[in-house]
């Protein structure tokens, strides 16, 4: 009999012979926006909340496009078993920003290189919205963009076998030529909150048919910063400004257009629009015929020390934002909506809180008001930059490093109290701590300790 010793090459001999030869496969990113698992990744929320993104993210950019033409948003949503329909009366999605959102390599937005306090940025919210009908169907789903007189029917499927996206376009004749129509395969309350952050807002809201919400503008001339009006260099940091000269260099190369001169890049800044206040800047940084692309460099060598002299110069020679610019909800709009969520206006309270971190200014506006014959409930309505939040981003509040959850619970106004209370945050630079824009660092967070703030309040 043989010893195991003697086994042992005769072992060796057959695994071999057997050995598994690994490949290296390679296996496309663009699978991130295909699966429910991958898709809550970077929508920050679970499957049954889902609707709910859809609802906040194209309302979102449905009130953004009609202030940005200086329209008042009117918006009616209609909700079956099978769709979200979503009209508004914007100027309409372009056809090429259509093409953009189904480039699954890229990410397409009018907002991510700016700092605005603007209600998106991120670049992804109409390509998460265009893979769900397909993440939850699992073999194929359909999104039907009308806009401009044009109808886009785009398919959504995966090829298995290179596990990358395959997606097909139809444009054919659509009734719908002002504003945009978006139909989702496939919500009262946040659809509620957009009212209670937008006074300008006009929504409807059928569900099945019935009327759900109507809500009519409190305020049609009400005001606020908007995607149109020109950023101030106060605003950005070194990082920021370069994404943003970066990104117009890249734009103008890609689009076969005439490359921009230093002077034109900073005539788009609040308070550079002038002649002189440019040739100032200019002569400061010895850039009064230079190119964009040739100011900044070429590939890798980035000449960051004179984006940041440019930087500096911009901001000497223009006065920052004062942070009621940026535009207030107000006391009279919150005290309607609380009167007609049953509040007892003797209890209503407002506030809010003028502030500023290094040159960054932020309003806060928080309201409270107690009902009487409400249900056995807390109501809390959060949002940042006009756009309601699903759930509470405010994860850690000031010094206190305190959720507003358990600040609230511990003044007495617990999930069982019905209460209702309003906090929002208008900033031109929002720092979320992910894709889904779930949670964000605020001033005054430990992080940031210098945060000067002045109360205006109106209530005690």
């Amino acid at each position: 009999m043989s010893s195991p010793a003697a086994l042992l090459p005769i072992n060796q001999v057959l695994r071999a012979r057997h050995a598994l030869k690994r490949e290296t496969f390679q296996t496309s990113r663009l699978l991130d926006f295909c699966s429910e698992r991958e898709l809550v990744k970077q929508i920050g929320h679970p499957v049954d909340r889902w609707p709910l993104v859809i609802l906040k993210e194209l309302l979102d950019n449905a009130i953004d496009a009609a202030e940005e033409v200086g329209t008042a948003p009117v918006i009616r949503v209609e909700v079956t078993d099978k769709a979200i329909v979503i009209f508004d009366n914007g100027p309409g999605i372009p056809a090429e920003t259509i093409s953009g959102i189904l480039n699954f390599s890229v990410r397409i937005s009018s907002r991510e290189a700016y700092c605005s306090p603007t209600r998106g940025a991120q670049g992804n919210a109409l390509k998460t919205v265009v893979a769900m009908p397909f993440a939850l169907d699992g073999t194929e789903g359909e999104t039907l963009i009308e806009s401009r007189g044009t109808a886009h029917r785009i398919s959504f499927k995966v090829d298995q076998v290179r596990q990358e996206p395959k997606i097909t376009l139809i444009r054919d004749v659509s009734t719908v030529r002002k504003g945009t129509r978006i139909t989702v395969g496939s919500f009262l309350q946040m659809a509620e909150d957009f009212g209670w952050l937008n006074p300008q807002l006009s929504l409807s809201v059928s569900w099945s048919g019935k009327r759900c919400i109507d809500y009519k503008a409190s305020n049609l001339t009400w005001s606020k910063w908007c995607p149109s009006d020109p950023t101030s260099p106060h605003w950005y940091d070194e990082a920021r400004l370069r994404r943003l000269m970066g990104a117009y260099i890249a734009r103008d190369q890609d689009h076969g257009r005439d490359p921009r001169t230093v002077r034109e890049f900073i005539s788009e800044f609040r308070g550079l629009s002038g002649s002189a206040k440019q040739k100032l800047v200019l002569a400061e940084v010895g850039a009064a015929r230079l190119l964009l692309s040739e100011f900044f460099g070429n590939g890798d060598r980035v000449n960051n020390d004179r984006i940041a002299t440019l930087l500096a110069a911009m901001q000497r020679q223009s006065r920052a934002v004062k942070p009621e610019d940026l535009g207030l909800i107000g006391k009279d709009h919150l005290a309607a909506r609380f009167k007609a969520a049953g509040a007892d206006l003797q209890t209503f309270r407002y506030r809010r809180n003028f502030g500023e971190t290094d040159g960054v200014p932020d309003v806060i506006e928080t309201a409270f008001g107690w009902c009487p014959d409400g249900a056995n409930e807390r109501r809390i309505i959060t949002g940042v930059n006009w756009s309601p939040a699903i759930g509470s981003p405010f994860r850690s509040l000031g010094a206190y490093g305190k959720s507003l959850d358990s600040i609230l619970t511990e003044q007495r106004s617990g999930h069982d109290e019905p209460i209702v209370f309003v906090l929002h945050l208008a900033r031109p630079r929002i720092e979320f701590t992910d894709h889904g824009k779930t949670a964000v660092v605020i001033p005054g967070s430990c992080e940031e300790e210098d945060a000067d703030y002045d109360d205006g309040g109106d209530d005690e």
